[in-house]
């Protein structure tokens, strides 16, 4: 699969930076089962901050968007904050490629990570192979139906 890897903060100015975002946005909007603020976060504690402290790396296929990471990268905290495969772009190496990029945007292999309980076993390969550690489960954080897992740090 001949993928692009693109970074929302070299399209600041481009003319349909808006309509790139929500594009990002709509494609993550089913989130909101399990993160019921994610509109508001995504706009208002996100966007503002792309090429600061806040990234979205996007993979293309024939100017597809099939795989997307919103990430955050402080001095104190490398997070993936987002991370979604388009469902016909999973078992293609997409999520592989995307975690790589993640990765080095954030120059860890074990950034702070957090996920409905029931989607861990989704990324079992990635905790095994990155030596991933479980280092909080909290009840009802985000969302009253599901213990939000969390790796390699922990959520305040």
């Amino acid at each position: 699969m001949n993928v692009k890897i693109n970074f929302l903060s070299q399209h600041l100015n481009d003319i349909d930076y808006d309509e790139l975002c929500l594009q990002l946005y709509y494609l993550t909007d089913h989130l909101t089962s399990d993160y019921p603020h994610h509109k508001e976060w995504f706009f208002k504690k996100h966007l503002p901050f792309i090429g600061k402290d806040r990234e979205i790396i996007y993979l293309t296929f024939h100017r597809n968007i099939c795989g997307v990471a919103f990430l955050k990268k402080t001095a104190l905290e490398k997070k993936i904050c987002t991370f979604y495969v388009t469902e016909h772009s999973r078992n293609h190496g997409v999520g592989h490629l995307l975690l790589e990029e993640c990765f080095k945007y954030l120059e860890t292999t074990k950034p702070l990570i957090s996920m409905p309980k029931y989607k861990v076993r989704y990324f079992l390969y990635y905790v095994y192979k990155y030596d991933w550690k479980i280092t909080q489960i909290l009840q009802e954080f985000y969302n009253k139906d599901n213990d939000e897992v969390v790796f390699n740090g922990e959520l305040s």
